[in-house]
C-alpha cells in the first residue's frame, strides 16, 4: 500500500546538536534564527523529503540550548519509516543524533477535504510584499523612504509608506495580506482572521559564495506574525496543495505552515 500524499510529522531536535550544526555550517549563531537552524538540520537529515513547511512548537524566538529538545511539526510526502531510512543512509552520525528517533511520529492527512468543510487554522507567517517598481514614500513623521523594483518590504510598512495620511491598523493590513494569499492560491476562503502575536525578527541565511569561495551570511529583519481564525474549504485538491506548499514567503525559517483542525 502506497503512502498517502501528505503526512504531518512531529520531531524532537536536540538544541545542543542544532548549535553544533550551526557552527559546522559557519553560521553567526548570535544572529541566526532558530527556524533557519531547524531548516538546515531537516535538510541535512532528509534531503528533498525534508518536512516543509514546518513550525517550531516551542514558541517563536526561543533559542536552542544544550539539553533542550525543540519540538517541530511539518508536512511531508512520506511517512516516518521513510524519513528515518533516508537519514540512516545519508546523514552524518553527528547530524543523525540531532533527532530523537524514539519521539518521531507521523500521521496521514485526509486525502479529501470536502467543499464547504469548516476548519479552524493557525498560521505563523511572514507578511511581506515585493515591490513591482521603484518608488518613494513618506511615513507619518514626514521621513522619506525609497525602494527599488523587487525589494521586499513588511506588508504593513509598504502600506504605511504609500498612505502616510491614514491611520493604518497593522492587524488589518496583515488580515488583508492573508486574504490576498488565499485568493491567489485558492482552495479555501477565510471566515475570520485574528492576529495573536507580532514581533520583528532577524533572519540570517547563507547566500552565494564570495570571491574567497566561502558562503556568506546575510541578515535581514522581517515581521513574525501568528494569525488564527476559521476558514471554509472551497476546493479539495487546491486546499491539499495549499497545506503541502504553505502560505507566504520564508518557509525555510519556519513560516507558512497552515495547521488546521475541525471547527
Amino acid at each position: 500500500m502506497s503512502d498517502p500524499e501528505l503526512h504531518m510529522v512531529q520531531l524532537s531536535l536536540d538544541g545542543k546538536g542544532l548549535i553544533a550544526l550551526g557552527k559546522m555550517l559557519h553560521l553567526p549563531l548570535d544572529r541566526t534564527d532558530t527556524g533557519y537552524l531547524v531548516h538546515c538540520a531537516l535538510g541535512e537529515l532528509f534531503g528533498e523529503e525534508a518536512p516543509q513547511p514546518f513550525s517550531i512548537e516551542d514558541g517563536p524566538g526561543d533559542k536552542p540550548q544544550g539539553g533542550r529538545q525543540m519540538r517541530v511539526l511539518g508536512y511531508t510526502a512520506v511517512g516516518e519509516e521513510t524519513l528515518q531510512s533516508r537519514a540512516q543512509l545519508d546523514a552524518s552520525p553527528k547530524v543523525y543524533s540531532i533527532c530523537d528517533w524514539e519521539r518521531l511520529a507521523a500521521k496521514p492527512m485526509p486525502q479529501v477535504f470536502p467543499e464547504g468543510m469548516a476548519l479552524q487554522y493557525e498560521l505563523r507567517s511572514c507578511p511581506v510584499v515585493r515591490k513591482a517598481s521603484s518608488g518613494r514614500g513618506k511615513n507619518q513623521n514626514g521621513d522619506t523612504r525609497s525602494w527599488e523594483e523587487g525589494d521586499e518590504l513588511d506588508a504593513f510598512l509598504a502600506e504605511a509608506w504609500n498612505r502616510p495620511d491614514e491611520d493604518l491598523s497593522r492587524e488589518q493590513v496583515y488580515r488583508d495580506w492573508l486574504r490576498r494569499q488565499f485568493e491567489i492560491r485558492g482552495g479555501a476562503e477565510p471566515q475570520s482572521i485574528g492576529m495573536e502575536r507580532f514581533s520583528i525578527e532577524r533572519m540570517t541565511r547563507r547566500v552565494s559564495k564570495g570571491g574567497d569561495g566561502k558562503r556568506k551570511a546575510h541578515t535581514i529583519k522581517r515581521p513574525d506574525v501568528t494569525l488564527t481564525g476559521a476558514l471554509k474549504v472551497t476546493g479539495s485538491e487546491a486546499f491539499s496543495e495549499l497545506l503541502r506548499s504553505g502560505l507566504g514567503r520564508h518557509k525555510s525559517f519556519g513560516y507558512g505552515m497552515l495547521k488546521v483542525q475541525r471547527a
